[in-house]
């Protein structure tokens, strides 16, 4: 700890700016997720009870326990963490162990628990710890390394399939690389791979439509074996809007009408049409497209409030890891900094049409158990940067 942690305690340098954008984030989810279950039927329709009573208060736990901890504890002991994230998210592909949803992924234990959100919580201190704790004469080697330490838990939560959540853990050891200095030429190498790599993913996908029918077929079959079958139907209605606008496009058909609808103002709180009527699908309108029902009833004002919210929390994450002085504060801030922003950049996007639909929530606002619990969890180990 520094020598400026005996002249004021912590609870004097807590950070303010960052505690009220969160809270503020959690009242939105909490008055939006109610308002998206309202015309639901059954235990569901009070989801936003249990986000409050249940979700929330573990959360704030959590985010304590790490606040209070000192987060060099956590980067120096990475290892055992890291290991029980890959433990659990193996376990979460054994027949019979992990729980499958509607759609056929397999990404929750007991019913409740995600271990894909929880490996967050692991990677970026084992991140932060490689870049810079682990002393290696080979520069590509730390690299090589810190990608391992996102790959193999971002690879199993590929397996679930979980392509949302598996593209935060790249996005934060790509970023934690580029503030730890790692070589300009390994980067563009590796950003290049990874351009490469998508450039193939979806040319594979989009390229057989403009094949003759016999060699279509074949290429087809290929890649059904490689490729999700909701991916390939999400990549081509996203390239082609018009065509499944009764299936898979619904979502993201409905989810468009229902932001573009609510114009400067909103329709009102609990007064939006595409959420009430059925159209903007029950089983996503409280997760994956929050943001579709707080668009339409606040309008472009209460969205606008919103994306200052985040701003903010984002702007404060940033603000402690420059103001650190241990690289690995940095790292660990950056690391929060990139997850959070993927999840706001994709969630949003996807939602107005800028990006494929992918199932990634909104921080602190969508509803989600384990989702809400390791954000805050997140969010408490910058706060111990900043306490420190």
């Amino acid at each position: 700890m520094s020598s400026d942690s005996h002249v004021s305690p912590l609870w004097r340098r807590i950070d303010w700016l960052l505690v009220a954008s969160a809270a503020g984030l959690l009242v939105y989810g909490v008055l939006f997720v109610r308002s998206a279950c309202a015309v639901r039927t059954g235990p569901v329709q009070l989801l936003w009870l249990k986000m409050l009573t249940r979700w929330i208060p573990l959360g704030v736990a959590a985010h304590v326990f790490l606040a209070a901890t000192d987060w060099r504890k956590w980067v120096d002991f990475s290892l055992a963490p890291w290991l029980c994230a890959i433990a659990l998210l193996a376990l979460v592909l054994v027949p019979g162990l992990g729980s499958t949803s509607n759609m056929g992924a397999r990404r929750w234990l007991f019913g409740v628990f995600q271990p894909a959100e929880a490996a967050k919580i692991a990677v970026v201190p084992t991140i932060a710890f490689v870049l810079a704790r682990l002393d290696l004469r080979s520069g590509p080697a730390k690299l090589l390394l810190a990608l391992a330490a996102a790959g193999v838990p971002g690879f199993l939560v590929l397996l679930e399939p979980d392509l949302g959540t598996a593209l935060t853990f790249g996005a934060a050891a790509l970023a934690m690389a580029f503030v730890a200095g790692v070589a300009p030429r390994a980067l563009a190498a590796l950003v290049a791979a990874a351009v490469l790599a998508a450039s193939v993913f979806l040319g594979a996908i989009l390229l057989p439509e403009k094949l003759p029918p016999e060699r279509r077929e074949r290429v087809e079959r290929v890649v059904d074996k490689f490729v999700f079958g909701h991916w390939k139907d999400r990549i081509l209605v996203f390239v082609h809007p018009e065509r499944d606008p009764l299936g898979a496009g619904w979502n993201r058909r409905q989810s468009e009408i229902a932001v573009g609808s609510g114009g400067e103002r909103g329709k009102g709180y609990g007064r939006g049409t595409q959420n009430a009527l059925g159209y903007l699908p029950a089983s996503v309108s409280s997760s994956d497209f929050i943001f579709s029902v707080i668009a339409e009833e606040t309008g472009f004002a209460g969205c606008a409030l919103l994306m200052a919210l985040f701003a903010i929390l984002l702007g404060r994450v940033v603000w402690i890891g420059l103001w650190c002085r241990d690289e690995a504060g940095r790292l660990v801030c950056t690391g929060v900094a990139a997850i959070l922003f993927v999840h706001v950049f994709v969630n949003v996007g996807m939602t107005i049409g800028l990006v494929p639909v992918t199932g990634i929530p909104l921080p602190l606002v969508s509803y989600g158990g384990t989702f809400t619990v390791s954000t805050l969890a997140l969010l408490g180990l910058a706060h111990s940067v900043r306490l420190r």
